[in-house]
């Protein structure tokens, strides 16, 4: 079996994505716990989420352009989920 870097760099990068989407997603979990459950929290939870199935299919496919199409478009959708922000112009 041939050693290639393109290898070792889809597994850092999907170990890294997994790990930052776990991360938030432990912590949208507290912040959960500490107040009640909000549909911001919910959206939160969806968005690290989609993230962490990012990582972990580029993490734990082969080496191929399919698993980096669909962790670009888990990525992109979960970029588009965003909570609400409430207007600053509201708080005066």
């Amino acid at each position: 079996m041939e050693f290639h870097y393109y290898y070792l760099i889809q597994d850092i990068i999907g170990l890294i994505v997994a790990f930052i989407g776990v991360r938030m997603v432990t912590l949208c979990f507290k912040m959960m716990l500490s107040s009640k459950m909000s549909k911001n929290i919910f959206l939160l939870i969806l968005k690290y989420t989609l993230v962490t199935a990012s990582g972990a299919n580029i993490l734990f496919n082969h080496f191929g352009l399919k698993p980096w199409i669909i962790s670009i478009i888990l990525m992109f959708i979960s970029a588009i989920i965003a909570p609400k922000e409430k207007s600053k112009l509201l708080r005066i």
